[in-house]
This record gives structure tokens, C-alpha cells and sequence, in this order.
């Protein structure tokens, strides 16, 4: 009698450790994000009105532009 073993599949869009492939881009994309985000706030800094406007105070605008991209 013949064996047959069947392996089961990943799902579509996972990798073979069962990972989504997308989850590195998304991490990537964040990132970016993040540190787009962060260059916008720091043009900020030099217009206390904007600062006002939203509630900031320069040392939080400070604060958050220090971080780095990945946090």
C-alpha cells in the first residue's frame, strides 16, 4: 500500500512560517510614516501660532521629533 502525505499550505498572501509577506511593508511603511510625520511637526517649531493652534507646547514638539523613526 502507497503512502501519500499531504502538506498543508500556507495561506495566501503568508509566507511558509505562516507569516503574512505584507507585515514587513506595513512595519516599513509605519516607519516612513512616522518619520514623515515627524519632519512636518519639526517645521512647527518655528511657528508658535500652529503650536497654539493644537494644543502644543515646543518642549512636546521637541520631545516627539528626537525620537527615532523606528518608535
Amino acid at each position: 500500500m502507497d503512502t501519500i502525505l499531504l502538506r498543508a499550505r500556507p495561506p495566501a498572501g503568508a509566507s511558509a512560517s505562516g507569516r503574512p509577506r505584507h507585515g514587513l511593508f506595513v512595519m516599513i511603511a509605519a516607519a516612513v510614516e512616522r518619520a514623515r510625520t515627524r519632519r512636518q511637526l519639526r517645521l512647527l517649531l518655528t511657528d508658535p501660532h500652529a503650536l497654539d493652534d493644537l494644543g502644543l507646547s515646543p518642549d512636546q514638539v521637541e520631545s516627539e521629533v528626537v525620537k527615532p523613526f523606528w518608535r
